[in-house]
């Protein structure tokens, strides 16, 4: 009886401390979720499978992220797609764009978004040439090649 009531607690624990850092982790994604959660149906020209940085966390290639009418689309891949609610941040809430230096992405570009400040998304230069390429229209190349 004892052994079974230490097995039962410990598995409490360690499920209570997993559920306390995947809440830390997407803290800033639920943050963005109050603003700017959607439940449209992605663009049509959707790259799978993307890395970023949102906040301090890496999501390291469980991004889906597109362009549609002019605003921002991300969206978290299975099985935390149940879950996590997709994001259309229009662009105009990006307010400040700056290069930044990160060891997970290469030559990447920190986006500030919100007015105070919500959280920031680091994005490669590569995945954004993609979004423009698919997109078929420069977004933010004009601003990024002043900061160059």
């Amino acid at each position: 009886m004892t052994n079974l009531l230490g097995k039962f607690i410990l598995t409490i624990v360690v499920i209570s401390i997993l559920g306390f850092g995947f809440l830390l982790a997407y803290e800033p994604w639920f943050k963005l979720s109050k603003d700017f959660g959607s439940s449209v149906e992605p663009p049509e020209k959707i790259l799978e499978q993307q890395s970023c940085i949102l906040g301090n966390t890496n999501i390291g290639g469980f991004l889906n992220i597109g362009i549609a009418e002019q605003k921002l689309y991300l969206s978290h891949k299975s099985p935390l797609s149940y879950i996590i609610k997709p994001l259309l941040i229009e662009l105009n809430a990006i307010t400040k764009i700056e290069p930044c230096v990160t060891p997970f992405l290469n030559s990447s570009y920190k986006f500030f978004i919100g007015e105070p400040n919500i959280t920031t998304l680091i994005l490669s230069q590569e995945l954004i040439e993609k979004l423009e390429k698919d997109y078929g229209e420069t977004i933010f190349s004009n601003e990024l090649e002043q900061l160059s």
